[in-house]
This record gives structure tokens, sequence and C-alpha cells, in this order.
């Protein structure tokens, strides 16, 4: 079996430095590989760019009464195919500040509450731009990486990172939960 080099340094620096351009420019929602959440195609409704389906936009931001989760993709929560899916998900509810939201989308081993993800990110609404990851296999498991980039618009200096996803791969015996994608763990340095 074939494995792919880490990337190095200048490699990974390329690329987020290329992903926090589109964040700042507002240009992501043009490049259907990078999930923003704050495409400048959908206009100001902070609402994320569904890249990969058909069903457009996850959070149009037309429906004010109803709450943030309404306007969720929360099918994403059992997606087993698309690992970007519950990306924008988590995107779109770290956007929109719903932490609970946010918190659905990790693995029950990471322990994460929405009262960690409102600490970590300040109670702001931060841009988080993800870009196209790479798929693997290992011990009966799928994982997806991603270079992901937190931009906190001025208020505290942006952060740079990957974010990993896993799901059980159809092993006899998985649970429904460890089937679909959650997110594994992130790792973010300030920029």
């Amino acid at each position: 079996m074939r494995t792919k080099p880490a990337l190095n340094g200048l490699t990974f620096g390329l690329i987020s430095a290329s992903l926090l351009a589109l964040a700042a420019c507002g240009k992501a929602g043009e490049d259907p590989a990078v999930l923003d959440s704050a495409s400048a195609d959908v206009g100001a409704s902070d609402a994320v760019v569904d890249a990969g389906s058909a069903g457009g936009p996850v959070d149009d931001g037309t429906s004010a009464a109803s709450p943030a989760a309404s306007r969720l993709d929360t099918a994403a929560l059992a997606e087993r195919r698309d690992p970007e899916r519950l990306l924008r998900y988590y995107v779109s509810a770290v956007r929109t500040g719903d932490w609970p939201a946010a918190a659905q989308a990790w693995s029950l081993d990471a322990e994460m509450t929405p009262q960690t993800l409102e600490n970590e990110f300040g109670g702001a609404r931060p841009r988080l731009a993800v870009g196209k990851g790479d798929m693997a296999s290992a011990a009966g498991s799928l994982y997806y990486e991603a270079p992901i980039v937190v931009d906190f618009g001025g208020e505290r200096p942006s952060k740079r990172g990957t974010i990993v996803l896993r799901r059980v791969n159809d092993v006899p015996g998985a649970s429904a939960n460890q089937l679909n994608w959650r997110i594994e763990r992130t790792s973010t340095l300030t920029q």
C-alpha cells in the first residue's frame, strides 16, 4: 500500500495562504472545492454554499423567524458518503453561533460540548474556509483530512491547520452512529 507523503511546511503554508486569501476576498463561492461560511455568491446572509449537492445553499438566511438549527442541513449528521456535507453543516453552525448544533458534528470520543466550542471561538462567529481534503483508510475506518482557516475578522489573529473527519468503513456490527461522518479532531495554529 502506497501512502502519501506528509505535507511539508511550504506546501501547507501555500495551501493555507490560498484559503485565507479566498476567505479574505469573499470569492470562495466561485471555487466548489472551498467551503466558506461567508460566500459572496449568496449575499449578506452568512450562508454556506452547498458545493457538492444539487440541494442549493445549506443556510439561505431567509427564515429570520425560525431558529438557526431549522436552517441547517441536519440530514448531514447521518451522512455516510460525502464528508464535505458534514463540513458544510459544521461551518454553517459555527458561523451562526449555533454551538449545540456544531457540537453534534463531533464524534462522541472527542467529547466536544457547546460550551467548549463557544469558549474556543470566544463567542465570535468566525469565517471558516475549508479546502478540498484527502480520503484515506486505515484499520476499518475512513478518514477525510482537509486544510482549514479560521478568520475572526480582526477581532483575533486567524488560525490555520487541519480538520479530520472519520467514520467506520461498513464494518459488521458497527452502530449507525459509527457509520456516519463525524469530526474527530482539529489542529490549528495562530498565524
